[in-house]
């Protein structure tokens, strides 16, 4: 009798394990809802939407706006609140949201995801980009080249693997670091309107103290771009011929500096050596 009742326990700690283990995988449910179908670009667009069960680290809703033409027209991330809810809103007169057509919202959250879309018209002066793919893009690092660009200052070419990038404009970008201004330049002729999104690290250029970078295209600084962390998407169109990123600090090439670092090595050895005159074999 009394084995039996040792039991009871024990089976009262397995269905409470089954509990746990049952509420620890649970599956993530989102439900979103705009507050229109059909907009204008002078409208404001307001998402609202649930999430269950609510993630306790905190984890942000990231949503992503896709373009007619598969670019990316807009990024956030929103926080959740207590009860799982959450409301985001975004400007139809951005740069990135002003042609006409059906731009999908796609929002994640806890490994699941969840879409929606809406309709933009009405839109003025909206370019026609010819030949373009639409949706087609081209990724890769950084490409090599030489150019001939004294008016810019000291330029030093960045050699493959230090910026990664994605392209929907169709060009064929070349990168430079600018040490004289902190800046990086990016000469490109695109051949079609698009998007250029950029990561960058903190080898090659640091943002200002807020976190940001500045962004100056033909000359004109430029506010329609998108930042999250280190990664910009800077609008790419016709006609675009330079693209300038600056930071707080830009350098040049790892090559360059180790062969600067190494040279000033070198000389302090030669006067630290004549000075005091240093010998590798000792004197008896």
């Amino acid at each position: 009798m009394n084995r039996y009742v040792a039991l009871v326990p024990i089976a009262i700690l397995i269905l409470s394990g089954t509990g746990i283990v049952s509420q620890a995988f649970a599956v993530t449910t989102i439900t979103i809802e705009t507050d229109n179908d059909v907009y204008d670009h002078a409208s404001t667009i307001t998402l609202t939407g649930t999430v269950d069960p609510v993630d306790l680290n905190e984890v942000p809703v990231t949503i992503t706006i896709v373009s007619p033409k598969g670019g990316i027209a807009d990024i956030d991330q929103i926080s959740v609140n207590s009860d799982g809810s959450f409301l985001a809103t975004f400007e139809t007169s951005s740069f990135l949201m002003k042609d006409d057509g059906i731009y999908q919202f796609r929002v994640n959250y806890g490994g699941a995801m969840i879409t929606t879309s809406i309709e933009l018209t009405n839109a003025v002066g909206t370019s026609e980009s010819g030949t373009s793919e639409s949706g087609t893009s081209e990724s890769g690092t950084a490409v090599s080249g030489t150019i001939a660009k004294q008016a810019y200052g000291t330029l030093y070419e960045i050699s493959t693997g230090h910026i990664e990038y994605d392209m929907t404009c169709n060009g064929d970008p070349a990168f430079f670091a600018n040490s004289d201004d902190d800046s990086i330049i990016i000469f490109i002729e695109p051949k079609n309107d698009g998007v250029l999104t950029i990561t960058l690290h903190e080898e090659l250029i640091k943002p200002f103290e807020d976190g940001t970078f500045a962004v100056i295209v033909n000359n004109q600084e430029m506010q329609d771009y998108i930042q999250i962390g280190n990664t910009l998407t800077i609008p790419c169109l016709m006609g675009t011929e330079k693209i300038e990123i600056h930071g707080s600090w830009a350098i040049p090439e790892f090559g360059v500096i180790a062969a600067m670092i190494l040279a000033v090595a070198i000389i302090s050895i030669i006067v630290v050596t004549a000075k005091t005159r240093l010998s590798i074999v000792p004197r008896y």
